[in-house]
């Protein structure tokens, strides 16, 4: 059952070739010893990263999304925080996939981000709730003769260690953008990372803008509504890629260990995998697509996508500490680290209630 469901949306070959290295860094990237970037530098060095054409002179570049959400599965399936951290520089990639071909955020920044010289940050959370609610965007932008200047402040934002790039949203004068931000600019400050239930590796904090400085060839896009719309679909399969990686590994734990009176959860693990399997296959068509553009249908079903992973990811670590039993309650066990990691899903942006919220508006104007 278990080869049969990796075979899904996990390659076996890749997961035997991660798991010497991964499985036993796990516990001290959960731990904050090592910095879950240093997985995407891992990846990287072995010829990993999903692949991305920056020099097609098309909009968006071509970006191997299928492969990309096998990774980020197979990775999760280790190590969730490392797969988080893999996540928010990959989707900062598919960004800036759609920057124009032969400006510099296309020949000059996205081939550091390909080569991990520069790792990506999303900071996308604000344009969300701006779009949905019409909440005001905390960054400002003010252009003058070519030259753009950014105040305000980002609540979230990980991978914000190093060379790093954050997309943020701001609001200008006429409009509102979508900007890159090379965290080496004068003005940008990383607030102290705050402790965390799990995910600590990820170097998560917020950021600071004080009369940050950068020429409009930083500007990505022009209209934050229309970005999001462009990218949702890749950003929402992609999170649930890693989601399903979570899930997939909970669920082999636990029918590794269901024996004695455990085997009356036989039916709800049964139920699970084949949850699993069917959000694979929906999975690797919505990868497929995603980077196309989509109609109304096509993005309730990525939504319900994202949501439907997010569940199981939680219900399948429940499972598997439940079929554990007290082992699972030891704090250094992987299981009680899956339940960590798992809490955030639920939280992370899009929220459970954003995703419910923006899936009531569509059913209510079909």
């Amino acid at each position: 059952m278990v080869g049969t469901l990796a075979r899904h949306l996990i390659d076996p070959t890749l997961q035997e070739r991660l798991a010497p290295v991964l499985e036993e860094r796990a516990p001290r990237v959960d731990a904050g010893d090592v910095p879950a970037q240093s997985s995407i530098d891992l990846l990287v060095a072995e010829g990993l990263l999903p692949a991305v054409d920056h020099t097609a002179p098309v909009v968006p570049a071509p970006v191997e999304l299928v492969q990309a959400g096998e990774l980020l599965a197979t990775v999760a399936w280790f190590d969730l925080a490392s797969a988080f951290s893999l996540w928010c520089h990959v989707v900062t990639l598919v960004y800036l996939a759609f920057s124009e071909p032969g400006s510099p955020l296309r020949e000059g920044v996205l081939p550091e981000l390909i080569s991990a010289r520069r790792y990506g940050s999303t900071a996308l959370a604000t344009a969300l709730g701006h779009v949905q609610t019409g909440r005001p965007l905390p960054v400002t932008a003010r252009q003058r003769n070519g030259a753009l200047t950014l105040d305000g402040f980002v609540p979230w934002a990980s991978n914000l260690t190093g060379r790093f790039l954050v997309v943020t949203p701001a609001q200008a004068a006429h409009g509102t953008l979508v900007v890159a931000v090379p965290g080496e600019a004068a003005g940008v400050t990383v607030e102290p990372y705050p402790r965390l239930l799990a995910l600590q590796a990820t170097a998560s904090s917020s950021l600071r803008f004080a009369s940050v400085d950068l020429p409009v060839t930083w500007v990505l896009a022009r209209d934050v509504r229309a970005f999001l719309r462009v990218v949702q679909p890749a950003f929402l399969a992609l999170q649930a890629s890693f989601c399903w990686g979570l899930a997939a590994r909970a669920l082999s734990e636990a029918h590794a260990a269901l024996r004695g009176v455990n085997e009356v959860f036989r039916k709800e693990l049964e139920a699970a995998w084949r949850e699993a399997e069917r959000l694979a296959g929906a999975l690797r068509e919505s990868l497929a697509t995603a980077l196309q553009p989509v109609d109304e249908i096509q993005r309730r079903a990525v939504l319900e996508l994202r949501l439907a992973a997010m569940r199981l990811a939680c219900s399948a670590v429940a499972l598997e500490a439940k079929v554990k039993g007290g082992q699972a309650y030891r704090a250094e066990s992987p299981t009680a680290r899956r339940q960590r990691e798992a809490a955030f899903l639920p939280i992370q942006t899009p929220t459970e209630g954003q995703l419910l919220w923006e899936l009531q508006l569509l059913n209510s104007s079909a």
